[in-house]
């Protein structure tokens, strides 16, 4: 299997003062303001992750990045977005691991909250291990823990409780 990646690294170098990037103490090898990651399976985009701000770390391989929005795609069409406060980028692996208050929002509608989640672009699959809310169409689904698609399609949560909504009109 073929899988390309491109990173496009927007924006101006800045110093950072040491209360701006708390998750490490190293101190960015970069700062790049519009921050912008695809990710690319078999010549085909997978995920675009855009951030205010990205802070890039060589040695360790990552970024941290400021309000990421992740647009996922499935056959070559936006299937789903998430939004969160804070994240981090796996920069060989385009793993990312965001927390603070996430959303996932698919295009049905389905809508995913969750403190914090993790984005495994190979197996291209989200994972928790938070308490999680899942709000459907057609159903409300709460638990601990999470793996799913990008799509919200097929979902699997941990001590789940699930309330179908009633009064459904067309």
């Amino acid at each position: 299997m073929l899988i390309g990646a491109t990173v496009s690294l927007t924006g101006c170098n800045e110093s950072v003062t040491p209360a701006a990037h708390a998750a490490t103490t190293e101190v960015p090898t970069e700062v790049l303001k519009d921050f912008v990651m695809n990710d690319m399976r078999n010549g085909v985009k997978n995920m675009t992750l855009k951030a205010v701000e990205g802070r890039i770390y060589e040695s360790k391989h990552i970024a941290d990045v400021d309000k990421p929005l992740l647009f996922f795609y499935k056959e070559g069409k936006e299937s789903s977005r998430l939004i969160a406060p804070q994240g981090r980028l796996q920069m060989e692996t385009h793993e990312i691991e965001c927390w603070g208050g996430v959303t996932v929002i698919s295009s049905d509608s389905s809508t995913l909250t969750t403190e914090r989640l993790r984005y495994d672009p190979k197996l291209q699959k989200i994972f928790s291990n938070d308490p999680v809310h899942l709000d459907k169409p057609d159903s409300v689904t709460d638990g601990i823990g999470l793996e799913t698609d990008p799509e919200l399609k097929t979902v699997k949560i941990g001590r789940q409780k699930v309330h179908l909504k009633k009064g459904m009109s067309s």
